[in-house]
């Protein structure tokens, strides 16, 4: 790292601090500090990171070849230091190193910006990175929940910034300093409620400056259909001494109104009387955009669950009119519709209920030791059995003692072969093998189908992810994801090869007993 001037310790120890996901950084793009949730979403340690290049800390995933986080992080950083201006950046995809299982990444989608800190001669002191993790915003509800706890610590982490400035009689303008780095609209007023402090963020959201938004009143941008209820809720907080927590819209300065999580939480003195007011307010309108989106999906499943539904009841309805009818065959077919669009129905149902499961908890594996070519052979014979368009085959194995959960490595194998049979032509032949080594075990499904393109591999053990040419196949894309999880938690591989046009072979291996 070159001798350029650094910020204090006392600056970095407070950044360390700051309930956000902050990066810094030296002008020459050498980690400074981090703060703690900056590390516990990235996985890893302050004195792992600190001292080295951002690049070298964190560098591209080379299992993701399609990879442009790095250019387009360096490229924000870049402008950044011509300009001495802040930068906002799209949604990047960076993944992180996984620190428990090397060579590996964790997948992140972030949402970055970073802002220059200028010393008194208008030379760049240091970056600071802010890099929100939005991967898991598909689950609204989820990202609600995390949200709320997020801001419980930005109004915990407030109240201790106040105690510490009372106690060391930090001077206001610190105290200012320190508001404005938060990535929140934070206000301070007395037990009266006069309002004494807006950091930035609420004067660049309001376009009023600090004496016209306090005489304006910042209840006077709340959504009218808020209003009432906010109101109600203070006077409920001030009477019980109480944080009162709502979501409202606030109108911005172009007449929009956009949601916020509002925290307003007193700060008591040594006799547990209110001494102050402190007021987090934080845009969470994509959240709720997300949650819209999550709604429509959900509206679409219960579409496709009642597509086969209907069917079957149409079906089983004209069967029972027929059984007095001498006509077999129409018996018979209407019975063999009936079956299929009730299988249909139950993959579906079974697929949301293992997701739902999946992601709500930690999943149980129940590890034994089980024979993995015995597995193998006994679902291949299952799968025969019920599949008369295509031939299964196996091919010869030796027997291996495996640890892990059978009942789960059945579903990853069944769900293969199944995809294996839907994407190809009747007729064609659906192969197995197993590959025995000395660590590890590989099995292997090989179809004649359609095949996958090639910018399409590195995403189908995305959730909700189908491919371009399975519009006319049933099915939400969430199959395979089940699988590369349940994969993930025996510390297993999946992973695919395929020629477009030609066919494709799904891998996936196992660690030995």
């Amino acid at each position: 790292m070159s001798s350029i001037k650094s910020p204090s310790a006392e600056t970095l120890k407070a950044l360390e601090t700051v309930p956000n996901m902050y990066l810094i950084l030296s002008p020459d793009l050498y980690i400074l500090t981090a703060s703690d949730l900056y590390l516990q979403a990235t996985e890893t340690k302050r004195e792992a990171i600190t001292g080295k290049h951002i690049f070298d800390a964190f560098p591209a995933d080379p299992n993701f070849p399609d990879a442009d986080g790095v250019k387009n992080i360096n490229a924000s950083l870049q402008e950044v230091l011509r300009t001495k201006k802040p930068h906002h950046m799209p949604i990047q995809r960076y993944d992180v190193p996984d620190r428990n299982h090397e060579g590996e990444f964790i997948t992140r989608y972030w949402d970055p910006s970073h802002t220059p800190v200028l010393d008194d001669q208008g030379d760049i002191l240091y970056i600071i990175q802010l890099a929100i993790n939005i991967t898991d915003k598909v689950l609204a509800d989820m990202d609600l929940e995390k949200a709320k706890l997020a801001h419980e610590k930005t109004r915990d982490s407030l109240k201790s910034i106040n105690n510490e400035l009372i106690e060391r009689t930090y001077s206001e303008r610190h105290f200012r300093h320190l508001a404005d780095l938060v990535p929140a609209k934070i206000s301070n007023a007395l037990p009266t409620g006069e309002v004494t402090f807006f950091n930035k963020l609420w004067l660049d959201y309001s376009g009023l400056n600090f004496e016209d938004l306090r005489d304006f009143g910042y209840h006077n941008m709340v959504h009218p259909d808020e209003i009432e209820d906010f109101q109600k809720g203070l006077t409920e907080a001030a009477a019980n001494g109480r944080p009162y927590e709502s979501e409202m819209r606030f109108k911005n300065t172009d007449g929009e109104y956009r949601w916020h999580l509002n925290i307003v939480s007193p700060i008591l003195d040594e006799d547990g009387q209110i001494a102050m007011w402190v007021g987090s307010t934080t845009d969470i309108q994509r959240m709720k955009e997300e949650e819209q989106r999550k709604n429509d999906f959900i509206g679409m499943v219960s579409h496709e669950l009642k597509t086969p539904l209907t069917s079957l009841s149409a079906y089983l309805q004209v069967l029972n009119s027929k059984l007095s009818q001498p006509d077999e065959s129409f018996e018979k077919t209407a019975v063999r519709q009936a079956i299929k669009q009730t299988g249909k129905m139950t993959t579906m149902i079974n697929g949301f209920l293992n997701l739902s499961r999946l992601e709500a908890t930690d999943t149980h594996i129940n590890k034994e030791e089980f024979n993995i070519c015995k597995l193998l052979r006994d679902t291949v014979e299952d799968m025969s059995l019920i599949t008369n368009t295509h031939r299964i085959t196996l091919q010869p194995c030796d027997s291996k003692i495996i640890s892990g959960d059978q009942e789960k490595i059945g579903y990853v194998l069944n769900n293969l072969i199944s995809n294996a049979c839907k994407y190809s032509q009747v007729g064609t032949e659906v192969n197995l093998s197993c590959e025995v080594g000395t660590n590890q075990v590989t099995v292997s499904i090989t179809d004649e189908g359609m095949g996958i393109k090639e910018e399409e591999v590195s995403h189908l053990f995305e959730r909700y992810y189908r491919v371009e040419n399975s519009n006319t196949i049933s099915g939400f894309g969430i199959g395979l994801y089940l699988c590369a999880e349940i994969l993930k938690r025996h510390q297993g591989k999946i992973w695919v090869e395929s020629e477009y046009g030609k066919g494709s072979t799904f891998y996936f291996s196992l660690p030995v007993a």
